[in-house]
């Protein structure tokens, strides 16, 4: 597969191993402290423990200044169920509150093999009540909230907008889909042939899977939860933004799943980007990158404004 020297950068991430998982987290700390935080003279950054269901979820809030009453983004991080922290995307969630004037809260979900689901989900239940609860603040809108991410964080994301359309809450307002990896089945072409792409190849999808579902895999609507392809039905989730790369595994379950919300009238917006593989937003320079971030932010405004 052809691809720009842009996302070459992208190439010394290893393959996921599971007997290796110890190292890539170490490896993935070093990474991040080798380079200073992203910060922005727009966005106040606070990092909290937040006390629910009997243990401390970590968040950290990003506040756009000067927004009286902000909406908020409720934000996963990905890393394939198994590596992640809040650094792993702080930079996007900085970007996210500047550009979309919109606080995020960037949920340190807990990690799989150790947590299998349904950690990391009931993780952003947990926060999705704080914010409906106004947990946040009074500079905060707990009646507008979207849930996003990238990849594994879209995932929960997507899970989180089908449990709140099932328990009749109706407070999701947005939903934000970032290359999201969504059939634990990988059941689509893609998902089965693309072995040598960058960052992220087929081989490394049913790994992943396979430790976040864990020994006992759920069923019924729980799947859904974990697994979103699963569902049988869509239609009552909230407007969805979906960001697809061209040279990605998870490319045809995305484009799956964003045809079968689209056919459960839901309204999706798509974009898909010829020649960018998965995590391609994680090289800042390249022109997908800008373009996709640019599309993120106006989506953003526009929801979150008209909820």
């Amino acid at each position: 597969m052809a691809y720009d020297s842009i996302y070459e950068p992208l190439r010394r991430f290893p393959a996921m191993d599971i007997g290796k998982l110890k190292m890539a987290r170490v490896m993935m700390r070093a990474m991040q402290a080798a380079h200073p935080k992203k910060t922005s003279p727009d966005v106040e950054i606070e990092d909290q423990l937040i006390a629910r269901a009997g243990r401390s979820i970590p968040i950290r809030l990003y506040r756009p200044r000067n927004v009286e009453k902000a909406g908020v983004l409720l934000f996963f991080h990905g890393g394939g169920f198994i590596v992640g922290n809040l650094d792993t995307e702080h930079a996007r969630c900085v970007d996210y509150a500047a550009l979309g004037k919109c606080a995020v809260v960037s949920v340190d979900y807990r990690l799989a093999p150790e947590d299998p689901f349904p950690a990391a989900h009931d993780d952003g239940w947990e926060i999705l009540n704080w914010l409906r609860e106004g947990g946040a603040g009074d500079k905060i809108d707990p009646t507008r909230i979207g849930v996003g991410g990238g990849s594994a964080g879209a995932t929960l994301a997507a899970g989180l907008a089908l449990r709140d359309r099932d328990e009749g809450s109706a407070s999701i307002s947005f939903v934000l889909l970032m290359q999201p990896v969504v059939d634990h089945l990988c059941s689509q072409p893609s998902a089965q042939t693309f072995t040598d792409t960058l960052f992220l190849r087929a081989g490394d999808l049913p790994v992943s899977w396979r430790a976040y579902l864990g020994k006992s895999p759920p069923t019924g609507p729980l799947l859904s939860y974990a697994s979103p392809f699963a569902a049988s039905d869509f239609r009552g989730l909230a407007p969805t933004l979906a960001i697809i790369g061209a040279e990605d595994p998870s490319r045809d379950e995305a484009l799956a799943l964003a045809s079968r919300m689209m056919a459960d009238d839901v309204d999706v917006e798509l974009h898909f980007f010829p020649g960018a593989p998965h995590g391609f937003e994680m090289v800042e320079a390249a022109p997908a990158t800008q373009t996709s971030l640019a599309l993120r932010a106006s989506a953003l405004i526009r929801a979150l404004a008209r909820a």
